[in-house]
């Protein structure tokens, strides 16, 4: 089996914002293992930093072998659809949940302390997400922006309820209050699925402090008009800042580049030039 080999370019920022005292995101933009998430840590003083931090850490330390060795070990159930891959994203996302509730039980003081949490990962011909919380997923191709994540919150709940219009739940008091966290006792229902993708989509995984300063059509035209991924990355950022920079502001972005040779499966992927 052969696939037309494919080049991923990536950056990411990230900044404490104009209201917070502590950067209480954590991200990973790994080009060589096409890994690409955002935690947002929830927890008060450094507790967030610190399960944010965890969640990145053992999330990618638990797929990184499935997306290399495919006759690893699976210390795993395989999914109804028999994925492999997408057990091995459930797996790790489980591990991340695992680590951060028993860092909190380990630690008194921080007790009840979460993270949410959004990871793409490039495998075969797919982008493997795994999601729990309100950080988010878009894809930009061409003239289009969609969301590709749903957030679990209250506030979504309520739209998706028609309690709610999207416009109405965009300036709600409680938008921010999430239904779905990773650091629970109790194994969290995580959104694990597949996206298919097009030469040149770009993608961007953010924290909440970038869309709740910045609407989906403004992302869009900053993306799409800056000259590369790292003055996008930036400039969404400075934006977020400039609109009053509430939280803190997390992007991640990686586009996928076909470069229509045929390759064996899982070929190097090819660093940036």
């Amino acid at each position: 089996m052969s696939i037309t080999e494919i080049r991923i370019i990536c950056a990411a920022a990230t900044d404490t914002g104009k209201k917070r005292n502590q950067n209480e995101d954590t991200f990973i933009c790994d080009q060589d293992r096409a890994i690409f998430l955002v935690a947002d840590g929830m927890g008060g003083e450094n507790y967030g930093e610190d399960a944010s931090r965890l969640t990145a850490e053992h999330f990618s330390q638990i797929v990184t072998p499935f997306i290399f060795d495919e006759d690893a070990t699976i210390p795993f159930d395989l999914p109804d659809d028999g994925d492999y891959f997408t057990g091995a994203m459930m797996h790790a996302a489980d591990g991340a949940n695992t680590a951060v509730y028993e860092y909190a039980e380990a630690h008194e003081s921080h007790r009840g302390m979460g993270s949410t949490l959004t990871a793409a990962v490039q495998f075969r011909q797919s982008i493997y997400i795994a999601h729990i919380g309100d950080s988010r997923l878009y894809r930009v191709r061409g003239d289009d922006i969609q969301q590709m994540t749903e957030d679990h919150t209250k506030v979504q709940e309520m739209v998706r309820k028609e309690i709610l219009t999207p416009e109405e739940a965009r300036n709600h008091p409680q938008k921010n209050i999430i239904t779905r966290c990773i650091g629970r006792k109790k194994r969290p229902r995580f959104d694990i699925f597949t996206i298919d993708y097009c030469d040149e989509d770009v993608f961007l995984i953010c924290s909440d402090g970038l869309n709740d300063m910045i609407g989906d059509e403004e992302i869009h035209r900053i993306v799409v008009d800056s000259n590369s991924l790292e003055t996008a990355a930036h400039q969404l950022v400075e934006t977020a800042n400039q609109n009053g920079g509430k939280d803190n502001i997390t992007v991640v972005l990686f586009k996928v580049i076909e470069d229509g040779d045929e390759a064996e499966l899982d070929e190097k992927r090819s660093p940036e030039s």
